[in-house]
This record gives C-alpha cells, sequence and structure tokens, in this order.
C-alpha cells in the first residue's frame, strides 16, 4: 500500500462521495435557474431571456440552455467565477465546451445529440459514440492477444464474455445500439477465433469444426456470448423510484449474470479446461466418499500430490495426478495437507 498527501484512489467509492458533498453547493447554486415553476420559465421565454437546464453525477456535468450563444457563454463566465470564488475549482478547458445540441456532445460515456426522428420532426437522441466501440473491441483484443494461450478455453471465454456483457449492459438503452452490438459481436467472434486457431494451431476451417456452435463459438462447457443478445431497451416513461433505505418498498432490479472467476489470468494456466474432463472421467463421483451426481460447482478437482513436491508446479496437474472431490471432502483434505498428513488412499 502507498500513502499519498493528496488525491483520491481512481474508481474508488471516495471519489464519487467527496464530489457529491462538495459540489452540492454548485446544485443549490443553480437552483435560482432550475428550480422556477412553469409559468416563471415561460415569463423568461416571453421576455427573450433562456432557460436552463442542469445535470450533474458526481463531478461531472453539463447546462443546457434554449437561448442564445452569447448567453450560453454568459453562463459559463458565471458559473466558472463562482467555482472559482466560491469552491476553489477551476474549469477543465479542455471538458469544458460550449456547443449545439445539433452538433451533439459527449455527457457520461453517451452521446446525445439532436437530430431528425423516424417519423419526421427533431428529437434528441442517445447514441454510443465510436470511441467507446473501439475501446471495447481493444480490450477484447488485449484479453485474446498471442501472450495467453497458456490460458484455459472456458476462462478465456468467460473474460471476454464478461467485457461484452457489461459494455452491452451499459448501452442497450441507446438509439440504434442493436447496429452497434452487431459490429462488436463480429469483431469479437474472430479475436476468439483466431485466439483458438492460434492456441492449437489449427486453420479457420477447423476452428469453425470444432468450435463453431450456430453463430457463435462455445466448447462443453460455455459459450461466447453473442452482442445482440441484449436487446435495445426504451424508457417508455418517467417514473420516481422509492428510497430502499427509507421505506419498505419491494424494489424490482434486474438480474445480473454472475461475475466470472477470470480477473486478467488463471492462477493455474490450463486447469479451467480439465476440471470437466476430470469430472467426467470420474463419472461425476467422489473419490474419497462416493457422493454421486457432482457438478462443477459442487465439486473440486484437486491434486492427490501436493504441487510443492513437484520440482515443475505445471506437472502437478496431470490427470494421473488429479481426481475429483465433494467440496466437504476437499475441505477436510486441505486442513489435513496443512497439517502434515495425508488423507489419500
Amino acid at each position: 500500500m502507498r500513502y499519498t498527501s493528496q488525491g483520491t484512489p481512481q474508481g474508488g467509492i471516495a471519489s464519487p462521495l467527496l464530489a457529491n458533498i462538495y459540489l452540492h453547493e454548485l446544485d443549490r447554486y443553480m437552483q435560482r435557474y432550475t428550480a422556477l415553476s412553469l409559468q416563471e420559465k415561460r415569463r423568461r421565454r416571453h421576455a427573450g431571456h433562456a432557460n436552463f437546464a442542469y445535470i450533474r453525477y458526481a463531478d461531472d456535468w453539463v447546462v443546457l440552455c434554449n437561448g442564445s450563444r452569447a448567453e450560453a457563454e454568459a453562463l459559463k463566465e458565471e458559473l466558472t467565477t463562482f467555482l472559482h470564488g466560491t469552491l476553489k475549482l477551476t474549469l477543465s478547458p479542455d471538458k469544458t465546451k460550449i456547443t449545439h445540441l445539433n452538433d451533439g456532445f459527449k455527457f457520461l460515456g453517451f452521446w446525445l445529440q439532436r437530430k431528425i426522428g423516424y417519423h419526421g420532426g427533431m428529437t434528441t437522441k442517445v447514441l454510443i459514440p465510436r470511441e467507446a466501440l473501439r475501446r471495447c473491441v481493444a480490450q477484447i483484443k488485449t484479453v485474446t492477444q498471442a501472450s495467453t494461450h497458456q490460458h484455459s478455453v472456458a476462462t478465456k471465454i468467460l473474460a471476454v464474455n464478461r467485457i461484452i456483457s457489461g459494455w452491452c449492459r451499459y448501452y442497450q438503452h441507446t438509439a440504434r445500439a442493436t447496429t452497434t452490438f452487431r459490429s462488436l459481436e463480429y469483431q469479437g467472434f474472430w479475436a476468439m477465433a483466431h485466439w483458438l486457431g492460434r492456441k492449437y494451431q489449427l486453420t479457420m476451417p477447423q476452428v469453425m469444426q470444432r468450435y463453431r456452435r450456430g453463430n457463435t463459438l462455445a466448447t462443453g462447457s460455455c459459450r461466447l456470448r453473442q452482442a445482440t443478445e441484449f436487446k435495445t431497451q426504451v424508457y417508455k416513461k418517467r417514473f420516481i423510484k422509492p428510497n430502499p433505505y427509507t421505506t419498505q418498498a419491494v424494489l424490482t432490479r434486474e438480474d445480473l449474470a454472475p461475475p466470472p472467476p477470470w480477473h486478467g489470468q488463471e492462477s493455474r494456466p490450463g486447469f479451467e479446461d480439465l476440471r470437466p474432463l476430470i469430472l467426467e472421467r470420474d463419472a461425476y463421483t467422489c473419490g474419497k466418499c462416493g457422493q454421486t451426481g457432482l457438478t462443477l460447482s459442487t465439486a473440486e478437482i484437486d491434486h492427490k500430490r501436493p504441487v510443492r513436491r513437484f520440482k515443475l508446479a505445471v506437472n502437478a496437474n496431470g490427470p494421473d495426478n488429479l481426481w475429483t472431490l465433494c467440496i466437504p471432502c476437499h475441505r477436510v483434505k486441505t486442513q489435513a495437507d496443512r497439517q502434515g498428513e495425508s488423507p489419500v488412499r
């Protein structure tokens, strides 16, 4: 751990929490423009003045103006003075811009732009920025690069699935999401296919013959998730969610997929591919107590001789040194191994 005298950890919970506390004064300041009644806003428009909408998420915020560019620039200068004088903050020149809604702008990773709708008339669309797709594809290429061939196929597919699932869930409420998802699906499919080809020295027809299942790639235990499985979602109405900490209301939330066990690399490269093979060889039966009907989630593939007794750790992963144990038996054996005993019979 490294202690620093200033700043907060990137991605930590402290950063947005402190931003919400400190920038609450900015929220209160903007109420002079946003807390107006509908009649007051109409009177301002009839008098030739602009109205403003203010949205903030942690330290990222945007102000919308339905007036002239001069009024937008005047408010920018006003906020610059307030932030510098009251909160001792300085706006970033690179991130603080005045732009027309027709030209679009990026906010919270989304691209917002006013365009002509499908049925005519102007409408504001929430789109996926092009650089967001490029970054996601770059992540997949990093996961499937040539230096990772020692990893198991199962964990590699889970790793790519984690990227695809998280990215698509974030952007599935945007316009034309399916079109972008189709491009991600294509590039993810071929990145995974080329990784398999390089790992096993196979041609693309051989990879397709061995691993293709319909429009995706799969093994006996897992399949590459398709981005187009995430359908475009549309917010059809506005609603207010009750506070889960102050009410007894039951909230229905989206069911999220369980996090995959892969976090960048395997502690035992290739071991995940051995698990279903050993489990099938042992007839899904615990080698110690004889319990049957074990699955990948209720069984452990264990080393008969501990890894520390091998000069090369990879040699401990031979099929002759692996057997299937139920979780309780594996727990007992692990404890006995730590005490210097050998429960293997």
